[in-house]
């Protein structure tokens, strides 16, 4: 066999096990569903008045921590100080990262001392890591902030 004869056979070896590799790799990391953030054009096409919006809670100074555990929702709306926000109407809308095609939102209920509660419903891929975005509106003031939750075991 000639050098270019072997190189030749190399090259094209070298390329046929990459091409195999990729279609393994497109299939195994393939489970059929997509995987595109819900609405994300309409977030980057107005990404100038979210980070408008982000000022905006910024100067409120509110904080929402948040919690996913046995299939229920609690935000912690707390303010500047650390006192407990009585009284707002919360939102929570989000996804799960693996399923982002399959949305949620839910309205929450006050439950006293600044802890607001709501149902999930069920998701597929509970527990697991959860993109949230937490709306309170209270006395005209209306604070928004983004999350990432890992969720805990279901009932």
């Amino acid at each position: 066999m000639t050098p270019r004869k072997a190189w030749a056979i190399a090259i094209v070896g070298l390329l046929g096990v990459n091409v195999v590799a990729m279609v393994i790799l497109a299939v195994v990391a393939n489970d059929g569903a997509t995987q595109v953030i819900p609405a994300y054009y309409d977030k980057a096409a107005h990404y100038d008045e979210e980070i408008d919006r982000a000022r905006v809670s910024r100067a409120l100074g509110w904080h929402a921590g948040v919690v996913m555990s046995g299939g229920a929702l609690e935000v912690i709306l707390s303010d500047a100080a650390g006192h407990a926000i009585d009284g707002a109407k919360v939102r929570v809308t989000g996804y799960h990262r693996a399923h982002a095609a399959d949305p949620f939102d839910v309205g929450l209920a006050p439950i006293g001392g600044g802890r607001y509660r709501g149902d999930v419903p069920d998701r597929p891929g509970w527990p697991g890591l959860y993109d949230l975005t937490v709306l309170a509106e209270r006395a005209g003031s209306r604070y928004l902030q983004h999350v990432a939750v890992e969720a805990r075991s279901r009932r």
